[in-house]
C-alpha cells in the first residue's frame, strides 16, 4: 500500500471458519482460535491501521464483512472462535466510525447470513440449507449479488451519512 497516494474504498472481505467448541483439544482450540481471530479480525485492524492515513478526506470508505454469527454464535454449536471475532469486526466497525469521522470517512460493516455457492458455504449439506432457508422470511438463500449491493450503497455517495452501522443482508433470518 505504499506505493499508492489515495485509497477511496477499502472492503476487509478476508475470512473462514474452523469449528471450535468445548469438546476440541485445547491445544487445537487454541491454534484454531488464533487463526480465525487472526484472519477475521486481527487483519482487518491491521488493513484499516495502514490505509487510514491514505483514506480520502472527506469521502473515504471503510466498510468490513462481518457475519449474522455475531449476533447468533452460529447456527450451530462449534462457532464460539468465529462468532468471537465476528463479534469483534462489528466492534472494531463502531471504533473505526469513532475514529474516522472527523475526517468525514465513514465505517460500516455488512453482516451477512447464509450466502449460498460461495467457498465458505458451497459444501453444505442440502439439509442444512432448506433448514436455514425454511427458517428465512424472505425464503430463499441471499447470493453474493446480495452482499455487493449492500457494499456498493455503503461505498456510493448515497451511504455518505451511513457511519458505524452493521447492515444486515440476511433476508430476515435475524430480525432486530
Amino acid at each position: 500500500m505504499t506505493q499508492l497516494n489515495k485509497v477511496d474504498v477499502l472492503v476487509n472481505a478476508a475470512g473462514f471458519t474452523r469449528s471450535v467448541s468445548l469438546s476440541t483439544p485445547i491445544e487445537e482450540a487454541e491454534a484454531d482460535w488464533d487463526a480465525l481471530v487472526d484472519a477475521n479480525l486481527k487483519g482487518s485492524f491491521l488493513m484499516a491501521h495502514v490505509a487510514a492515513p491514505l483514506l480520502a478526506s472527506p469521502g473515504g470508505r471503510v466498510i468490513n464483512i462481518g457475519s449474522i454469527g455475531a449476533q447468533t454464535g452460529g447456527s450451530r454449536p462449534g462457532s464460539l472462535a468465529y462468532a468471537a471475532a465476528k463479534s469483534g469486526l462489528h466492534g472494531l466497525t463502531y471504533a473505526l466510525a469513532r475514529e474516522l469521522a472527523p475526517r468525514a470517512i465513514t465505517a460500516n460493516a455488512v453482516a451477512p447470513g447464509f450466502i449460498s455457492d460461495t467457498g465458505f458455504t458451497g459444501g453444505w449439506p442440502q439439509d442444512r440449507i432448506a433448514a436455514i432457508v425454511a427458517e428465512t422470511p424472505m425464503a430463499r438463500p441471499g447470493t453474493p449479488a446480495d452482499i455487493a449491493g449492500a457494499v456498493l450503497w455503503l461505498a456510493s455517495e448515497a451511504g455518505s451519512f451511513v457511519t458505524g452501522a452493521v447492515i444486515p443482508v440476511n433476508g430476515g433470518w435475524r430480525i432486530g
